[in-house]
């Protein structure tokens, strides 16, 4: 165990990295609480150093119950700061997320977790606040490869082939998509500032509009402290004037839509890109890559989860 340190009045005090041990939290997570709900350290070292006192301790632990009891951490936050989840006790019933909305046709998530069926029917009532919330309580609490893979894929699944079978849905499908990006940006902005050096670059070929990978991509690396930038979709002749003008240590290339025969395939312009004294990684992913080997010099990535490990590997 970390051992605390005294603040200016005596009283024992713990940096965000002790008070996340004591928790068995990220600290990334203390931070967002910090940032989102005002959750932030009052105690102070000598030297002037904010740290987590005991009363903040304290408030912490209460609100880590309520969210493991199913509580939005918003409203977690706001019983722990007004201390209102002192007064009801710890067996009282959990007030139930924020809903809105007139109702709408709940999409089919038989096999998800809860989280995935309750994003699923914000989508669908198209509640917008319901979705970011819950997004957002999701990455602070898993990050943002589980909150892909686990909740939000299903879900941007379940939109798409309602809209298929039925022609159905079609806003729900871009209210989620929209408050997905949206949500990705807000949590790569608090993440802590990148490490300095090179970074990657993630994109698209022309035709490819489904770019929510990239801002997942981006926001997944910005949790490793990685910088990123999102460029969406460019030809060829653009993302070798990219990779050149930036410097960029990897590169990403997501593809989604599958070509016909008639059609261009995606290509990874390798031979045209800069050299650089330092290696760069190249890596693709998507379905629109399928039965078709980019490159030697590329690695295919088999899901975004690895596609963030090549690229979080890539030298800076």
């Amino acid at each position: 165990m970390v051992a605390p340190e005294v603040s200016e009045t005596g009283s024992a005090v713990l940096s965000v990295g002790a008070a996340a041990a004591r928790l068995g939290v990220a600290p990334e997570t203390l931070r967002s609480w910090g940032r989102r709900y005002g959750l932030t350290p009052s105690g102070r070292t000598g030297g002037g150093h904010r740290r987590y006192d005991p009363a903040d301790l304290d408030r912490l632990l209460r609100m880590q119950r309520l969210v493991a009891e199913g509580c939005g951490a918003a409203e977690a936050a706001r019983r722990v700061l007004a201390g209102a989840d002192d007064a009801a006790g710890p067996s009282s019933p959990v007030r139930p997320r924020r809903r809105s909305g007139a109702g709408g046709t709940v999409l089919a998530l038989p096999h998800a977790p809860p989280a995935a069926r309750g994003l699923a029917r914000a989508a669908a009532r198209l509640d917008a606040a319901g979705v970011h919330e819950i997004l957002g309580d999701l990455l602070v609490a898993h990050g943002t490869v589980a909150t892909w893979d686990d909740v939000l894929r299903p879900v941007l699944v379940a939109a798409g082939l309602r809209w298929e079978q039925t022609g159905a849905g079609i806003d729900v499908e871009h209210l989620l998509s929209e408050a997905v990006v949206e949500s990705l940006r807000a949590h790569r902005a608090c993440q802590p500032r990148p490490h300095p050096g090179r970074g990657i670059l993630l994109t698209s070929p022309p035709g490819d509009w489904h770019v929510l990978p990239l801002h997942v991509l981006a926001a997944a690396l910005a949790e490793l402290r990685v910088p990123t930038q999102v460029m969406g979709q460019l030809p060829a002749t653009a993302l070798v004037s990219a990779v050149r003008r930036t410097g960029v240590s990897g590169v990403f290339v997501w593809s989604q839509r599958a070509r016909g025969e008639d059609e261009v395939a995606p290509r990874f312009p390798v031979d045209a890109l800069p050299r650089t004294r330092g290696a760069r990684v190249l890596v693709a992913g998507g379905p629109g890559w399928a039965g078709r080997a980019p490159d030697p010099q590329v690695v295919l990535s088999a899901d975004l989860a690895h596609a963030v490990r090549l690229l979080a590997a890539a030298p800076r």
